[in-house]
């Protein structure tokens, strides 16, 4: 094992360490994450339960898979990390208490995890094709929805209203909740990644290649956040979901399974494999 690989399995391995230590310490103490009425099932019960059964589970294959030197370690464990590094940028800026402490840990650890995985992720073909042209208008796609959905929460936010992810009224306006910044996160730090992805992976370039594994990695992996504080929180805290997040749940689904395809191309073309390799030496 590589020096920079060594780095980001022992990143990223504290990360899920300090993440299982932090949901053990809030299980045995009761000591709540600060939350509001509305949003405290979902950052006191659902957050842990996301992270405990998924996020870190996840993660650990990606470990794994590292170990094993496959191709499928990197992605894995940056779609993780992004996940991690989106989430808690919106935390450490809403309503504090002596978490924001473990908070800001575990951003700068998911953070760091995620430019320590830059240089490892597959970089695709290394020359323009069909696959590649596709990925770009897909991921242009998922750009224009994404932005207009979180363009109408930020001038919602921004003109004294709250909508939630169904875009229907959410009550009073509350700066305190992190939910608020999502926006905000998403416009500053995942729109550029999935910009460069655009621009370059058309183009066989390894940078484009690179951010559109980032891209599809993270499309997926937030789309389980989704379908986590929507769908099953309405089932938990109602007993059954609304139409309206049925649909939306739906379309995020669909909307993010082509991303699954792309980060098998990426992966399978990656001139890295060894299949790759042997041609190139013949």
């Amino acid at each position: 094992m590589s020096r920079r690989t060594m780095g980001l399995t022992t990143v990223f391995g504290l990360l899920l360490l300090v993440t299982l230590g932090g949901i053990l310490y809030h299980y045995l103490t009761g000591h709540h994450y600060p939350a509001s009425p509305a949003m405290s099932f979902e950052l006191n019960v659902l957050g842990d339960l996301y992270e405990a059964f998924f996020l870190v589970p996840v993660g650990l294959v990606g470990l794994w898979a590292m170990r094993r030197g496959s191709t499928w370690g990197p992605p894995v464990i940056a779609g993780v990390a992004a996940n991690f590094a989106y989430n808690y940028a919106m935390l450490v800026t809403g309503r504090q208490n002596l978490w924001i402490f473990l908070w800001t840990i575990k951003l700068a650890l998911a953070g760091t995890a995620v430019c320590l995985a830059w240089n490892l992720l597959p970089k695709g073909p290394r020359r323009p094709s069909g696959a590649g042209l596709a990925i770009a208008v897909y991921l242009a796609l998922v750009l224009v929805m994404f932005s207009g959905m979180m363009g109408q929460r930020l001038l919602a936010s921004a003109t004294g209203r709250t909508v939630d992810m169904t875009m229907r009224g959410a009550g009073a306006l509350d700066w305190g909740e992190p939910f608020l910044r999502d926006p905000i996160v998403f416009f500053s730090l995942t729109c550029p990644v999935v910009v460069a992805a655009v621009l370059g992976v058309r183009r066989g370039t390894d940078w484009g290649g690179r951010a559109a594994s980032l891209s599809s990695a993270f499309i997926v992996s937030i789309v389980t956040v989704i379908l986590f504080t929507g769908p099953l929180k309405e089932q938990l805290q109602k007993g059954s979901v609304s139409a309206a997040m049925a649909r939306m749940s739906a379309i995020m689904v669909l909307a993010a399974a082509p991303a699954v395809w792309s980060l098998f191309w990426l992966v399978k073309g990656d001139p890295r494999l060894p299949a790759h390799r042997t041609a190139a030496g013949s």
